[in-house]
């Protein structure tokens, strides 16, 4: 009787239930798709998620740029030049062990750009643009646990916002977005989405204002630049501003360093050109932002001024300052012109105000003359000074014999 009622009770029914459950046939295989992830497909058939994955940009091979640098990469300029990089998909590695919770790896895996576009068509979709060989079976990926497709921050900068003229790739637009890489997984291959993943890419097309108020003067061996600083509260990705300068307008005034192979001058160029771009423009040296052309260190953002040394007085040259911002563009530059020239000091106004009386100084309290003094004048000041001193000893004398 007290085995019946022990039966009975709830916990031990469960526990039963359970058992019968866990030994009954199949009930392995059943397990398999349990906590599969859903996407546009319905079930995808494994435990996969999006955080099982990562997807990167590559500048150079095997290299993954990080979200500060990839924010710094996609500029106006390498839009331009359509600088090469690779798309990185790759397995998380402590999630590797997961490919054996896929029950069907007869799909393929495609990488498509555009807000929302979970479409593995190959095709223009509306705002969805498919990446060109960006396509790899579902086998192939598991078993290699990584693929990369090549790509350029020209197609990776298409515009694919609604109502801006999407489906172009417009490095003139001015355009600062966010752009929507997604990688869509089809495990069986059916045509729907099962696992679909996005990562953001930063796009700035848009260079900050030239300074305002710029002024250039002559200085000795050097010329003094001045402007108004940036509103950093309207322009609030301002990084700085640098100095481009040439000798009459056409030639390097600092001479490349050893170290670098002759590319540059003596200081680091803050911003990225297009060479290419520059030269079909038309536009070369200072005008052209030509990185050889630069002469002075990146300035901060609230710098109003800077002295350019180590220039030959008597030379025009020809001098620009340029808004940077954090993505690497720089403003048009405002090409000015100065002459450094020799500044005088007291000795040489001193010796050279009067070429015709060298060593002659003109007006202030500090001038005993003008021009020389008469020979009379000379010897009746002596006489004077003569007997003024004989007068004094002769008071003297008297005074002590009083005494």
């Amino acid at each position: 009787m007290m085995f019946r009622a022990w039966l009975r009770a709830p916990i031990v029914a469960a526990f039963f239930v359970a058992a019968v459950a866990l030994l009954a046939p199949g009930r392995a295989q059943a397990q398999l798709g349990t906590g599969g992830t859903t996407g546009t497909g319905g079930t995808s058939g494994s435990s996969f998620a999006a955080s099982d994955f990562f997807v990167g940009v590559q500048q150079v091979p095997g290299v993954n740029l990080s979200l500060a640098e990839q924010g710094r990469f996609f500029d106006k300029a390498r839009c331009e030049c359509a600088a090469p990089v690779q798309i990185f998909v790759a397995i998380q590695p402590a999630s590797i062990s997961k490919r054996t919770t896929v029950t069907g790896t007869t799909g393929t895996v495609s990488l498509v750009l555009g807000p929302g576009c979970t479409s593995t068509l190959g095709q223009v979709v509306g705002n969805c643009v498919a990446v060109p060989n960006g396509t790899e079976k579902v086998t192939t990926f598991l078993n290699n646990t990584s693929f990369t497709v090549p790509s350029d921050a020209h197609f990776l900068s298409t515009n694919l916002l609604p109502g801006t003229d999407a489906g172009t790739a417009n490095c003139d637009s001015g355009l600062q977005f966010n752009q929507t890489l997604n990688v869509n997984i089809d495990f069986d291959g059916d045509g729907s989405v099962d696992l679909p993943i996005s990562t953001a890419l930063y796009i700035d097309l848009s260079p900050p204002p030239p300074p305002t108020g710029v002024t250039i003067a002559g200085g000795n061996e050097a010329l003094i630049m001045k402007w108004t600083t940036t509103d950093t509260s309207v322009v609030n990705d301002l990084l700085g501003y640098q100095i481009l300068c040439s000798r009459a307008d056409q030639y390097q005034v600092f001479k490349e360093s050893g170290t670098d192979g002759g590319a540059n001058g003596p200081f680091t160029s803050s911003f990225f050109t297009c060479p290419a771009t520059q030269t079909a423009s038309g536009l070369l040296g200072v005008e052209g932002l030509d990185p050889t052309f630069i002469c002075s260190p990146l300035l901060s953002a609230d710098t109003s001024s800077y002295r350019v040394r180590i220039l030959q007085n008597d030379i025009t040259y020809a001098a620009a300052v340029v808004a940077i911002d954090n993505s690497g563009n720089a403003s048009a530059p405002i090409v000015g012109y100065g002459t450094p020239i020799k500044t005088l000091s007291f000795y040489d106004v001193y010796r050279n105000e009067n070429p015709q009386d060298a060593g002659g100084a003109s007006g202030g309290f500090c001038a005993l003359a003008t021009s020389r003094p008469r020979l009379a004048s000379t010897l009746g000041a002596l006489l004077a000074f003569g007997l003024g001193a004989i007068g004094a000893a002769v008071v003297r004398r008297r005074r002590r014999g009083r005494r």
